[in-house]
This record gives C-alpha cells, structure tokens and sequence, in this order.
C-alpha cells in the first residue's frame, strides 16, 4: 500500500475510537445504559448496526472462497450460517418476544419463562455459560482471519496485527457499551456499503463469456440451488484436508450430493438458530432487548436485511476480479488480499476498502465483547453479590470485556488453523450443541429448567464427544456412504444429525424427570410474551390471529430474503432473465411485508392510546 491508503486506514481507526470515547458518559449512567443503551436507540440505528455486526474478515474470506468453488451455490452452502436466516426469524415474530420480554441478557429470561426457583436458575448459568463459550468461539474466529488479513497490508506479524485490533475494539468497546458499539457500527456500515457499491461496479464491466468459461465455480451458477446432483469441486491443496489422504493431485470431486438434502439440513439449522432466538450469537438478540416496540422490530429487521445484501454482490466483486486476474486456483482463501493488492484497485481506494474490510470485523467484533461482557456481569456477577451500584456494574463490563478477549486472543494464537475451516466447526459442531433447547424454550409449554440444561449439557458433551471420534468414525464407515460419509469423511449431514440427537436426549430426559413450571409463572410469561406453540387454548384464545400472521409472515420473510441477496448478484453476472424473475418477486414480497407493517404500527396505536 501507498502512504496515502496507510493515511486514510489510520483516519478511520481515529475515528472510529473517538466516536466511541465521545459516548462514554451516556454509557457510564447504569448497566442498562452501558448493555441496552438505555433502550433509546432509533430502530434505522440498530438495523444499521446489526449489518455491521454480521459483517467480519472471517466470514467474508470464507464465502469469497466458496463462491470461487462453487459459484451460485456457494450461496446456499451458506444457507448454514452466512446467510443468517436468523434475521428473517426475528422479523417475522422472534424480535417482538424479544422486545415484549423486557430483560436485558437471555439469562434474565429464563427466569421470566422457568421461575424464580432451582430449575430457572439453572437455566439462567447455563444459558450465560453457553454464550461465554459461542463468544469465546467467535473471538478466536475473528481474530484468527483478522490478524492473517491485515499481516498482508501492514508491516508486522499476524500476532501483532491481531492483538492491535483486539486492543483497540476493546478500548472503545469498554468505554462507550452498546452506545459506542451502534453508533460505530452505523459509522462503519456507512463505509462497508461504499466499498460493496465500488466494488459491485468494478466488477460489473469485467463479466464477460470468455471470464466465466475460466471460473471453476462457474458451471453451477445458477439462482436456484441443485437438487439431485452434487458440485464438482476442485481439490485445492493446503484448503482441502482430505486431498492428501485421496492421492489426489490435482482435479476435482464430486461434493453434497445430493444437493438437496444437504440444502434442508443447513437451512433447517439456520431456521432452529432464528427459532431459539440466539441467531447463534449474543449479540443479535441484544439488539432486539434494545427495541423500544413491535414495529419498531419489524423496521430495523427490514433495514438490516436490504443492507445486508451489500454483502453478496461486494464478495462476488472479489471473486470476479480475482479470476480476471488470474489468481485464487491455489489458495482462494488469499484472493480477498492478492485483489486488494492488485493495480486493478487505484491508491488511495485501497486504504478505503482495506479500512471497509477492517471495519467489518471491527464491528463484529465489538458487538460480540458487549453482548458477552453482558452475561457475565447480569447472570454471573449480579446474581452471586447483587446488584450494587450501576457504576460497579460497568466495571465489572470493563473487567468481562478484557478476560473474553484475552481468552480469544491466547486460542487464536495457539490454534491457527486454515479460516473456512475454524467457520465449518463453529457452525456446523458447535452451535447445534444447543439450538434446540434454546428454540423448545419458546413453543414447548411442558419444558422446564431441567430440560434445558440438560439440553445444552449433552449436547455439548456430543459435539465433544464427535470431536474426539471423527476419525475413528470416519475410518470405520464407508468412505461414500450416502449423505453421511463422502469421500471418507463424514458429512455436514451426519455431524448436525448427531450433535442434535444428543440434544434432544437431554432436553427429554431433563424435561420428563422433573417437574414442570410452575402453571402461574408460566401463564405470567406466556400473557407477557404471547408466543406460537403448545400453549393451552384457553390462554392464546385472544391471539391466533396475531399467531397465524405470525406464521405467513415467516414463509414471506425468508422468501423476501433469500431473494434480497440473490438478486444483485444476478444483475452482476448479467443474468437479466433471472434478475427480472427475482425482481418482481422482491418487490411483491416487500409490498407485503410494508402493508404488514402498517397493520402492526395502526394495532400498536390503539394499544398505546392517544
């Protein structure tokens, strides 16, 4: 890089660390403030931020390098995490529990839901516990993919350039809570959506028949996922672990076949993180304890999704540029740096994308210190020495917010490990450990305390215990053995199949061995919630209208979605018929989802009164 791009990446950590000190004193006032923000937030705020916090080096390296495999169908491989389906969960109905539950850490919840007794307690450490351990993860995974991203550009080791970013998130971080974390998320989107625009028009005029006949990923796409078929892949050494073991030098293999079932089994997980309100993350239902209403909900979910989508055309921007070039056959997960580096890209936008990139982790990364440090003051701290004063309760933040970090920065130094690879087992072994506790919470009336814990215990010791078998596993099954075991090793299929049955033994055995809640803590939680499931009629009576709307507004929304992403990488690709499909139906279901919006905002005057 030129000294001007080193200038303009030095302007935007300025920046970026004097917005977040300018908040400390709103965030200092007390732990709701320093956590939720005081609960005052403009919803375009909060929509704006959660696209920053989805937005990370890590994961954009990942889906540039699948895109570059697989073409469209990088897409929904994606569908297990990428494409965070969460988001359309919250819209349809999660966020407004979220809003109406009035807690401040999902912990805090499970009283509400299980009491005030043993089993809501238990709930209450377990659920905290289990967000330090998905925090840590992510900590590790960002830093990890960080610290190799920035290494390229700057002159020193990927340990200093992680511990630089891991320093400076967490300085303003600390200062300003969830005050600093959205308005520097919203500084930062505004500069990731300039990066994804510049980038989406460069590689416009590069997409041409003679480009797309030399891309590997380029027979598959197409804006519909495979059904029947697999995708042939190239074997890449060094990415793909199992080549060595193959004897396979060069060439490809066929992968996910077939397509289809795979497609279900990452789609229904991603769906079952959006269902356990979690998103797979702390940081994501934080944004919706912050809202102020049910349409207030609706809004920033819209929000998010559409700024969201800058993401996909941005990722395929690098990918394109990165096959004009030449460049990625030996090493896709280097393409993001290798095109950034290039003389395709003018000095002086350099630094402006590189800062982009460093900002979509930034943002991530602040989010997830915030939402963490959250757990462990309001469910750890409070509950064994009390509440104290607000100011004690921010220092204890401080104190969290440095041991989180810490913790990810010592395990993302000792592990290292290729970063797709790092994504694949946080997604696809370790959140499955607990998503189906944490979604039976919402919709079983009989699941208690017990079952939850015990829920999320087996299945963390499955996800352990796979950990530690896979490859006795793999070696004793056939190397091609359905969607189970392909090319001798086992599936995405198998691993989410397992770790979720080891789950749901717990959440049975836990549920039926101990009593229910008790019927008028229950009743108290489902009157202030109102949520879809087997609640008695006699209670929900007055809301199956509200439940069916529910329902359709779930189908719309992750249709609306999907179609959100899809289409301006079809415009990208010059694929206009398949744009002009997916066009018309995003506006139809836009229209829908607005004229929804309008009853939910005509139904929340009348409630409120004048």
């Amino acid at each position: 890089m030129q000294p001007l791009d080193y200038g303009i990446v030095v302007a935007y950590l300025v920046g970026l660390v004097a917005v977040g000190l300018a908040l400390t004193r709103k965030a200092g006032r007390s732990g709701d403030d320093y956590f939720l923000a005081g609960r005052r937030t403009p919803w375009w705020a909060l929509g704006a931020s959660g696209m920053s916090s989805n937005l990370d080096a890590a994961g954009t390296i990942t889906i540039i390098t699948l895109l570059y495999l697989h073409g469209l169908q990088g897409f929904f491989i994606e569908m297990r995490g990428g494409v965070v389906l969460p988001i359309a969960v919250f819209l349809a109905f999660m966020g407004k529990w979220h809003m109406r539950s009035r807690v401040m850490t999902t912990g805090e919840w499970m009283l509400l839901r299980f009491g005030s007794g043993y089993q809501g307690r238990l709930a209450r450490y377990v659920a905290a516990a289990t967000y330090l351990v998905i925090t840590v993860g992510m900590v590790v995974f960002f830093l990890a993919a960080a610290g190799k991203f920035l290494a390229v550009f700057l002159p020193f080791s990927v340990t200093t350039c992680a511990v630089a970013m891991a320093v400076i998130a967490l300085a303003y971080t600390m200062a300003s809570g969830l005050y600093g974390v959205v308005w520097t998320d919203v500084f930062q989107a505004g500069l990731i959506g300039f990066a994804a625009v510049y980038m989406s028009v460069l590689a416009f005029g590069y997409v041409t028949p003679e480009l797309l006949a030399d891309w590997p990923g380029a027979a598959s796409n197409q804006v519909w996922p495979v059904f029947f078929g697999g995708l042939e892949t190239p074997v890449v050494q060094g990415l793909d672990a199992a080549a060595p073991a193959l004897g396979e030098e060069a060439g490809s293999r066929i992968l996910y076949s077939p397509f289809i079932v795979f497609l279900i089994f990452w789609a229904g997980k991603g769906l079952l993180e959006g269902l356990g309100g979690s998103g797979g993350s702390a940081y994501m239902a934080q944004r919706f304890y912050a809202a102020k209403d049910g349409p207030t909900v609706q809004k920033l979910c819209m929000l998010w999704t559409v700024l969201f989508a800058f993401r996909w055309p941005m990722v395929l921007g690098f990918v394109i540029l990165a096959i004009h070039l030449g460049i990625g056959s030996e090493d896709p997960e280097a393409i993001l740096p290798q095109v950034l580096l290039s003389d395709l890209i003018p000095v002086g936008m350099t630094g402006v994308l590189v800062a982009a990139i460093f900002a979509a982790s930034m943002s991530t990364f602040d989010s997830t210190i915030n939402a963490g440090a959250s757990y462990v003051v309001r469910d750890l701290w409070v509950p064994l020495r009390g509440e104290g004063s607000a100011k004690s309760q921010v220092y204890v933040g401080y104190a969290a917010s440095i041991l989180i970090v810490a913790a990810g920065l010592v395990l993302a130094l000792a592990l290292g490990g290729a970063v797709v690879d790092v994504w694949v087992t946080i997604v696809i072994q370790l959140f499955p450990a607990f998503l189906l506790p944490f979604a039976l919470r919402w919709f079983w009336a009989r699941f208690n305390g017990a079952g939850f814990a015990a829920g999320v215990a087996t299945g963390f010791a499955a996800s352990l215990g796979l950990e530690l078998l896979k490859a006795p596993l793999a070696a004793a099954m056939p190397a091609d053995f359905g969607v189970l075991s392909q090319h001798g090793e086992l599936t995405d299929v198998f691993v989410i199949a397992f770790v979720t049955l080891g789950s749901a033994v717990g959440c049975l055995a836990g549920t039926y061995l101990f009593p229910a809640t008790d019927e008028r803590e229950a009743r108290a939680f489902y009157e202030q919630v109102r949520p879809l499931g087997t609640w008695p009629s006699s209670w929900k009576a007055d809301d199956r209208d509200e439940h069916r709307t529910d329902v359709v507004r779930l189908v719309v929304a992750v249709l609306w979605q999907v179609f959100t992403f899809l289409l301006p990488m079809a415009l990208i690709l010059h694929q206009w018929w398949e744009s002009g499909v997916l066009a018309v139906l995003w506006i139809a279901g836009g229209l829908w989802l607005l004229r929804d919006l309008r009853r939910a905002e005509a139904d929340d005057r009348l409630a409120v009164g004048p």
